[in-house]
């Protein structure tokens, strides 16, 4: 028997199919027997949680959530170890992630999410935390549309020196601040910075940069220019712009600067 049949047995979770895959983790959707209520299963295998750089345990990860409760954070139902896996159960985000979506969203839904995601990182940014890895697919939507921003295992204490390996790129690199690949002490700007890449996509449907392998991606973070935005898009430059700053010392300095950009924004759209 799997590891992943013996957890639906022990933990007494029943699977019913992939939702989201990692480089350490699978989630799944599951249920316990009896149980109408759906939730998300993140499953990791324990040998992954050993070693420099290991991931974060779930037990970990559950604390962090029920520490940082807040509207636009995903809320963690339970935690526990079955056979050769831990597990990290929370709630199901029917909607999906904005992952999914595959296209450009209209201004105003994207200043709704850009809100909320922006709300979320003030939070945990307030609270001494910086997730490492924000990006779309990490923005899941509830059945009511709001947002959660999840999966919180790359998250670290502001100013923490990385553990991994020379070399080891933080996060997801379609989306990483270019100090965050250099290796630089976690810091909530570079957090904004990967939001930033999450509106451009919002705002337009395709990536911020074209590339493929992981040198090209870095290289561009580090040095080709912002893109320009479309003519109808143009309001959004400006904070485009300022998200997605090389220098981070030149960003909004965290969740609440960003939100206090869009105010701003939203009491002078031109």
């Amino acid at each position: 028997m799997s590891a992943v049949a013996a957890l639906g047995t022990v933990a007494g979770f029943e699977l019913e199919g992939v939702i989201g895959r990692g480089r350490r983790s699978v989630v799944y959707l599951a249920r316990r027997p009896g149980d109408a209520q759906s939730i998300a299963l993140k499953v990791v295998r324990k040998a992954q949680l050993q070693g420099p750089g290991a991931a974060k345990s779930p037990a970990q990860e559950y604390e962090m959530l029920a520490a940082l409760a807040h509207p636009h954070v995903i809320r963690p139902v339970g935690h526990g170890e079955a056979g050769e896996v831990a597990w990290l159960a929370m709630e199901y985000a029917a909607g999906g992630s904005l992952a999914l979506e595959n296209a450009a969203l209209d201004a105003a839904r994207t200043a709704t999410l850009l809100r909320e995601a922006a709300g979320a990182l003030a939070w945990i940014h307030e609270q001494g935390w910086v997730h490492r890895d924000v990006k779309l697919a990490n923005l899941l939507l509830r059945g009511d549309g709001t947002l959660a921003l999840a999966d919180f295992g790359s998250a670290c204490r502001t100013g923490s020196e990385s553990q991994d390996p020379p070399g080891t790129v933080i996060g997801t690199p379609r989306y990483a601040a270019p100090e965050q690949s250099e290796g630089a002490p976690a810091d909530p700007a570079a957090d904004v910075y990967s939001l930033g890449v999450c509106l451009y996509e919002m705002l337009t449907g395709r990536p911020l940069y074209p590339g493929e392998t992981l040198t090209e991606l870095l290289g561009q973070h580090l040095w080709a220019p912002i893109p320009r935005l479309a003519e109808e898009l143009s309001p959004w430059q400006a904070l485009v712009d300022a998200m997605l700053a090389k220098d981070p010392s030149q960003r909004p300095s965290g969740g609440q600067a960003v939100l206090e950009r869009l105010q701003n924004r939203s009491r002078n759209p031109s």
